[in-house]
């Protein structure tokens, strides 16, 4: 198995001085965007000439060629295309330099919201660890206009992982759950060492505090299984493989880590059954348990070997010993199996994930958002792009993308109220884009503007926060 996360790894003490809070901005100005294209997300369409207008961070009025206060700023929007703010459904920001080299990130590319999947520490903090009452803070920062970020949508438990000789009991599992509610978590983290007893124990005495369940299913359970006992989101491609082959029981007995070897892999790969996991898709449906592909992952395992994957520009907004370590990292997997056949077994994992991503969607199971930022070339806010690109490879229209990047991730979080789509008296979370994205997802990247909550960041805003990022990164190199 992989090392936790590498952005948890760098030294808390060098990072100390790289935020200080700023005072909260005065309150922001009507907001009248002009003349855009405002995309639909629930139907997939655009709608043209459009004026958009916010006050007090919500969205008044969408009216074609509407009516401009007299005291708004006014943003022209002629020709440009107009998108709710995506949201990153896995990613993580639990590391002393986030406010400075990861929030702005994701605010810089887009990206208005995440579900932040592991956010305490497991046991006595460390001093100047960023655990779950920091976490708080900077949401709560965020949310004032003090910090720059996107908002902290949901908080996660650290991950439920106890040894494998280590059996969690009933009365564990419940004093675990209440003690990590009283800290403030919004969700429950489990993992694959839980027994199944100890999973549907952490899913039942969850929801008695108003905890959903997601992450890695136990290894001793199948999607299925772990759909039934009421898993609310299953992260990551990889569980499909591992059930839909014939080996599959005898694997998930015998597994002791998420790393199949390499003959097992190929047959997962060479021997997949699409009848198991189109009897998986049907029980997630009528369970309600809704999916986070993170493609990226994989794609990184697939292309661990190109040097041209593996020279990416953004290594400029990712700190050295981060930088390092995913470079180690993809070495590792590289060495697993480097002949010819072991690459090929390796891209084929991760085209068959992308494969049973597209049937899931269109077998029902709802499909949203999620990088696993911080993993191993999983960039904060930009990947978000690389997986909606990700998304539309397995099958999905750019539309439908889209859609599980705003809407569909509202409607999984129950926040479709206030968030997730362009209309009046929703959270003004916005994105002005110069091309279509629904003729071509890769427009997402063409970003002029981003609004958040009402406070417009214009293209020179959103290179300056990247241009400080750059600057903090540099901090490390010295």
């Amino acid at each position: 198995m992989r090392p936790p996360n590498p952005l948890l790894h760098v030294t808390a003490l060098a990072c100390a001085a790289l935020w200080t809070p700023t005072p909260a901005p005065a309150q922001e100005p009507v907001v009248a965007i002009t003349g855009v294209h405002v995309v639909d997300v629930r139907r997939g369409t655009a709608l043209p000439r459009r004026t958009v207008v916010i006050e007090d961070g919500r969205i008044r009025s969408v009216e074609e060629n509407g009516a401009v206060p007299g005291a708004a700023v006014v943003v022209d929007g002629t020709g440009r295309y107009l998108i709710p703010g995506l949201w990153d459904m896995h990613a993580h920001v639990r590391h002393p330099a986030a406010p400075a080299v990861l929030l702005p990130q994701y605010l810089a590319h887009g990206v208005t919201g995440v579900r932040d999947m592991a956010s305490d520490c497991d046991g006595p903090p460390e001093e100047g660890a960023a655990c779950i009452a920091r976490l708080r803070e900077w949401r709560a920062a965020i949310e004032a206009g003090e910090m720059i970020g996107p908002r902290f949508l949901a908080l996660s438990s650290f991950p439920l992982n106890p040894p494998w000789d280590y059996a969690v009991t009933e009365e564990q599992a419940r004093g675990m759950v209440a003690e990590l509610a009283g800290r403030g978590i919004d969700l429950l983290k489990v993992y694959y060492r839980l027994s199944p007893e100890a999973f549907a124990w952490f899913v039942d005495i969850g929801r008695e505090h108003g905890l959903d369940a997601g992450g890695h299913i136990p290894l001793r359970m199948t999607v299925a299984e772990a759909s039934a006992a009421g898993l609310r989101s299953l992260e990551h491609a990889r569980d499909f493989l591992f059930d839909c082959f014939p080996g599959s029981a005898e694997f998930r007995a015998a597994a002791r880590s998420q790393n199949p070897p390499s003959d097992v892999m190929r047959s997962m790969v060479d021997d997949h059954d699409p009848a198991i996991c189109d009897a998986t898709f049907r029980v997630m449906v009528e369970n309600d348990t809704w999916y986070v592909p993170t493609h990226v992952t994989r794609r990184m395992d697939a292309f661990a070997d190109d040097s041209v994957f593996r020279a990416d520009p953004r290594r400029k907004y990712i700190p050295a010993p981060v930088w390092a370590e995913w470079q180690a990292d993809a070495d590792r997997m590289v060495a697993l199996d480097p002949s010819p056949e072991g690459r090929r077994v390796v891209r084929g994992f991760y085209q068959t994930g992308l494969e049973l991503t597209g049937r899931a969607h269109a077998a029902g199971v709802g499909i949203v958002l999620g990088t696993d930022a911080g993993d191993t070339y999983v960039f904060p806010g930009s990947g978000a792009h690389d997986e909606l690109g990700e998304l539309v490879k397995a099958g999905l229209t750019p539309a439908e993308a889209l859609a599980a990047g705003t809407i569909r991730a509202a409607e999984f979080l129950r926040m479709e109220e206030d968030y997730g789509a362009i209309e009046p008296d929703k959270r003004a979370d916005l994105v002005l884009l110069g091309a279509d994205p629904l003729a071509n997802i890769g427009a997402v990247r063409e970003i002029e503007a981003v609004i958040l909550g009402g406070r417009v960041f214009d293209r020179a805003a959103l290179d300056a926060m990247l241009a400080a990022v750059e600057e903090a990164v540099a901090d490390f190199e010295e």
